[in-house]
């Protein structure tokens, strides 16, 4: 089978695979970038209602929630009155425009609310926000 300029030889097909590892390293970087791979955990907290509260951009915050049974959390840890102090104020000598989120729930006494609000300013203050629901939010149980 000589063609009109000779002999024709047989070439194998070859497959460049150069542009198929760009694509998967995109594909890789794309969902690295895209997913979050620390696990929310949270503790059961019933917030109270309020009709004059308003939605704040999501910032970094750090979270001190008090229970109904009394027991204070800071982030996902049990804290003493003195632990948070010293959390606190470690936190407002880093940054002292430091956002402390209050998180309560509505059926804990009031006066944990003050203890930890106080703790927060003998900490240096930081700005202290206390989330709550709106009234026309279902109630979740």
């Amino acid at each position: 089978m000589d063609g009109a300029f000779g002999a024709r030889k047989h070439r194998r097909p070859v497959i460049n695979i150069t542009p198929l590892i760009d694509v998967m390293f995109l594909l890789l970087i794309f969902f690295m970038v895209s997913s979050t791979f620390r696990e929310q955990l949270g503790i059961d907290v019933t917030l109270p209602r309020a009709g004059s509260g308003e939605a704040l951009e999501e910032r970094q915050r750090h979270e001190v929630t008090v229970k109904a049974s009394g027991d204070i959390y800071f982030g996902q840890r049990r804290v003493t009155d003195a632990e948070l102090k010293e959390a606190l104020a470690a936190l407002v000598a880093e940054d002292p425009e430091v956002e402390i989120t209050l998180r309560a729930d509505a059926d804990a006494k009031v006066q944990r609310w003050v203890t930890v609000i106080d703790l927060a300013r003998e900490a240096g203050g930081g700005r202290l926000i206390i989330p709550t629901q709106p009234l026309s939010a279902p109630e979740v149980e």
